[in-house]
């Protein structure tokens, strides 16, 4: 897509896909009235950046979605996510802001239906750290075996050959035990983190 002007459901299209072109004209559109907007709220560049991005990573599941259903125009969709974001980053801060202040109850009950979905986005971040984290302590060879599979989706010959298995069986073998190990790890740290 090497379009100047992109219509609401090309760039949602284009932003699933992972489109540069997309991405880097969202940026150009919204990313300034954001920073703007966020400095004028004792922000900095840096700060309107890191929503953004953020912002961003939570339409880019929502895209994803065969489900999801824009109800509004893009920029206010992006531009309510943004402002959660900041608003609970400036709560997680201390910066304790009184949303009261700004918003009228209209717009505090149209800004909380995109609560979900930016509480959502962090969970998943959580639980990726989370399962980082336990790949790391998981370690070496599962670890590599894992990612191999899941992530690079190489096939089990593949797998074997790489790691120096037998067979595509004794490499199946392998990574079921270190699946079961990494999900012992990771639900232990799951527990351990809710308590």
């Amino acid at each position: 897509m090497n379009k100047v002007f992109y219509t609401d459901t090309e760039l949602l299209q284009g932003l699933a896909a992972g489109d540069r072109t997309v991405v880097a004209s969202l940026y150009k559109l919204y990313l300034p009235v954001l920073t703007k907007w966020i400095i004028s709220r004792s922000g900095l560049d840096s700060d309107a950046d890191d929503v953004f991005q953020e912002a961003l990573l939570v339409v880019y599941e929502k895209a994803k979605s065969p489900e999801f259903c824009l109800t509004c125009k893009l920029s206010t969709y992006l531009f309510a996510v943004s402002k959660r974001i900041w608003y609970k980053k400036l709560e997680q801060s201390a910066h304790l802001y009184n949303l009261d202040t700004e918003e009228g109850e209209g717009e505090q009950l149209f800004g909380a239906a995109y609560d979900e979905d930016v509480q959502e986005h962090w969970e998943k971040e959580a639980q990726f750290a989370q399962l980082n984290q336990s790949l790391d302590q998981l370690g070496e060879p599962c670890a590599a075996l894992l990612k191999a599979f899941y992530i690079e989706k190489k096939n089990m010959q593949e797998i074997a050959t790489v790691f120096k298995y037998t067979n595509a069986e004794n490499a199946k073998t392998q990574k079921y035990k270190c699946l079961t190990r990494l999900k012992k790890i990771f639900f232990t740290s799951a527990i351990k983190a809710g308590n």
